[in-house]
């Protein structure tokens, strides 16, 4: 319970969707503001979450299961050739294949060509599981669809839309970053879906295996015409090169020209010639040198070989040696000397005759050499000019025999891969193969329960989270009283909680004896136990928040009056039902309990509820004593228990008099009349807005208090009664919220809950239907 006095300052907003200016307040939304709406809205969350989970069931018991077969294909490429016509490559070479490789495989294990061979070979035509069934969509998609050919095949068709229905059933994945691929396909039979599976495997394979093949087969005959080609190109530049060579007279040996190869060999001839005779030279200069110095022979390497210079030396040394004895013996005149110097004389002039013949040959030799050499040169020259009149023929002739070898070269690699794809074309297997064949699944693939309860739940719970932020945000129901301040702009008095079924239920069980002994009398009130328990509520839980927040009201009023008089009470509200009676009749119990002489008075003519409640039975009322058909005292009813005094106002036909009741002077005067008597009196007006006549009490009253239904009010209405109080703004003393569930008034105003307010109840219980 809230109590607020009248001069309130107002709080914080504790929820704020923008009710002052009219805005939905969607911008405004904070976290905590957000787990606020979820915990008020739990029940929505709560019942969209069992909805979801309920559908999910449903679903799992209505949808037919699929069991899904999977059948893995290896892609390798490193699986050798059975045959390797490459003898340089005798190892297995690292994989290149590279992930657009796998991915087009992938493609390929679900082409139309493999799936139309599984189709074919199962016969699936003729499976009603895989023959197309319409959908609920189907008819519109036919107003859209493109008109059928009409000379259309319909055994095509049939496949054709069989192999839609296999492809929509058809998955093929790469596990992760291996060249496994896993050929997943679903349906409702288990036998079928690995059946199905193998088939594709295995179509896939032959696919491979065909395509391979006719690569193969296409490029031997394409290398078949290509040689063909090449062949007679060979043969035509061979012919070009023999008979260019045939009519330019440029026989080859060992590759070259004849003309070339004697040119070659006279070069080295002539450069050995040339050699051979500067070294005759340099000998002849030698011996010419020390024939002309007469120097001595022996450093000449053919003297030096020469048997007859060294006997020759070996005779003039022995003179020598005599003479120089016999010189010493006789002297140089004697005749022994004489003829031994004639000895060495003779001998010298052999060594001189020798060394002269060794010079000659030498000179000789040395022109045999230029002789030669001349002659190499000469014959050089001859050849040179020859090769020079044949050069531009051997540069067409090189040409020719370069166009030759390359075509020959072309031909013969042309012709090993032509023979290696001819063996190739029945020997070469594709890179792929199966590992592991299809098994019928145990367990379906689809629906999975915990999958769809796992799914279902969490959404559920976010579709409900979503619906209730959106009804919170789009509930313009006030829902604190700080959000009824903003509105009015006039102070919140008191939050009067709303009071349950059960607690009503057991206040009303004590009446059931008084019932009993109850006899009808007009001029009474109904004894305080059969009253309505919400009529007499603060005297029966006198300790209650209710109560609370009753005196709160009776505080506010207290306050007004030290200022102005404050004797006519007011109470209205903007629609009927918001509990203005309720708040009335315990508002005047409140007063009647201090010994205050209190009058409440039944102002909504129309709809008589306080009088219905305290006293059905009434004979008089307030048009009557204004009509002159009663006195005040024959119509007011006082109640000996309470010390309260009730003015009713029983239903009456003469609605069209009462309409106007309100704008009489006559009720100017009883009201004055009434003042005379009474020091408080509480006026249960109508509600404002379908009827003017709350607008017309208030005039006659000093203070106007203006209820307002919790969770039950918009706020526009609340506005247009506040606009409609207008003139009399300086009367109104405040608001009060009534029939607050103060349990869910903790998730939109925390701090007036009850939450503080249990430590206050004196030791009695909160008997509420909707207690914090």
């Amino acid at each position: 319970m809230s109590q607020r006095a009248t001069e309130h300052v107002p709080a914080p907003l504790s929820y704020e969707p923008d009710s002052a200016t009219g805005a939905s307040g969607w911008e405004g939304v904070r976290l905590a503001e957000i787990f606020r709406i979820l915990r008020r809205r739990i029940a929505l969350i709560i019942l969209a979450t069992v909805v979801f989970a309920a559908a999910a069931g449903i679903a799992l018991v209505f949808i037919k299961p699929l069991y899904t077969a999977t059948a893995t294909v290896l892609i390798d490429p490193r699986r050798p050739n059975v045959i390797n016509l490459d003898a340089k490559q005798t190892q297995i070479q690292a994989p290149a294949t590279d992930d657009a490789t796998i991915e087009s495989q992938v493609l390929l294990s679900q082409s139309i060509s493999v799936l139309r061979r599984v189709v074919d070979d199962l016969n699936l035509t003729k499976d009603q599981e895989f023959q197309p069934k319409p959908g609920l969509l189907a008819p519109i998609k036919r107003l859209f669809a493109a008109p059928p050919v009409s000379n259309a095949d319909p055994q095509e068709a049939a496949r054709m839309a069989a192999v839609s229905v296999l492809q929509s059933r058809l998955k093929v994945a790469r596990q992760r970053n291996s060249f496994l691929i896993d050929i997943n396909v679903s349906a409702h039979n288990p036998e079928t879906a690995a059946r199905v599976a193998n088939a594709i495997s295995q179509a896939y394979f032959e696919e491979l295996v065909r395509s391979k093949s006719d690569a193969t087969k296409m490029a031997a005959g394409w290398l078949n015409q290509q040689l063909n080609d090449l062949k007679a190109r060979v043969l035509a530049s061979d012919k070009a090169v023999e008979e260019f060579r045939g009519a330019h007279n440029l026989t080859l040996s060992q590759g070259e020209t004849v003309n070339s190869q004697q040119i070659t060999d006279l070069n080295g001839k002539l450069v050995e010639a040339r050699a051979e005779a500067a070294q005759a030279r340099a000998k002849f200069d030698q011996v010419a040198e020390i024939a002309k110095s007469k120097a001595d022979p022996g450093s000449l390497s053919e003297a030096l070989a020469s048997e007859t210079i060294a006997k020759l030396r070996g005779q003039y040394a022995q003179l020598t040696m005599n003479e120089a004895d016999l010189t010493s013996r006789y002297g140089p005149q004697h005749p022994q000397v004489t003829a031994v110097k004639a000895q060495l004389r003779d001998t010298q002039k052999l060594i001189a005759a020798e060394v002269l013949r060794i010079l000659q040959s030498r000179r000789h030799s040395y022109e045999v050499a230029a002789a030669r050499e001349a002659s190499l040169e000469k014959s050089l020259a001859a050849l040179q000019n020859i090769s020079s009149e044949s050069g531009q023929a051997e540069v067409r002739l090189r040409e020719l025999q370069r166009e030759a070898d390359a075509n020959r070269a072309l031909y013969e690699s042309f012709l090993g891969r032509y023979k290696e794809a001819s063996a190739r074309e029945t020997l070469d297997l594709p890179e792929a193969r199966i590992v592991t064949t299809a098994n019928a699944p145990v367990q379906p693939s689809f629906p999975k329960a915990w999958l769809f309860l796992g799914l279902a739940i969490p959404l559920g719970a976010a579709f409900g989270s979503i619906i209730a932020i959106a009804v919170d945000r789009f509930d313009r129901r006030v829902k604190t009283i700080d959000q009824v301040e903003a509105i009015s702009g006039v102070p919140g008095i008191a939050s009067l909680p709303l009071v349950g079924l059960r607690e009503l239920s057991r206040i009303t069980k004590r009446g059931r004896d008084e019932l009993a002994r109850y006899q009808e009398q007009p001029t009474r009130m109904l004894p305080l136990a059969l009253q309505p328990p919400l009529m007499r509520y603060i005297i029966e839980e006198p300790n209650s928040v209710f109560a609370e927040a009753i005196r709160a009201v009776r505080l506010s009023v207290q306050r007004a009056a030290r200022t102005r008089p404050m004797q006519t009470i007011m109470l209205t509200s903007a629609i009927e039902g918001e509990g203005k009676t309720t708040l009335a009749a315990n508002l005047a119990l409140s007063y009647a309990m201090m010994g205050v002489r209190t009058l409440i008075v039944e102002g909504d003519l129309r709809n008589p509820q306080l009088t219905r409640s305290l006293c059905p039975n009434a004979q008089w009322g307030l048009f009557d004593v204004a009509l002159g058909r009663a006195s005040l005292q024959q119509t007011i009813l006082f109640d000996r228990a309470t010390s309260l005094s009730v003015l009713p106002s029983p239903p009456s036909n003469e609605l069209e008099a009462m309409s106007e009741f309100a704008f009489s002077d006559s009720m100017r005067i009883i009201l004055g009349e009434l003042r005379r008597h009474y020091d408080v009196i509480i006026v249960d007006a109508p509600p404002l807005i379908p009827l003017v006549d709350s607008r017309a009490l208030g005039e006659h009253a000093d203070g106007i208090v203006l209820a307002v239904g919790w969770d039950r009010t918009p706020q526009d209405l609340i506005a247009r009664a506040v606009d409609l109080l207008s003139p009399l703004k300086d009367r109104v003393l405040g608001t009060v919220l009534t029939r607050v569930d103060l349990r869910r008034l903790r998730n939109y105003d925390y701090y007036h809950s009850s939450a503080y307010i249990k430590p206050y109840e004196y030791g009695t219980d909160l008997r509420q239907g909707a207690s914090s």
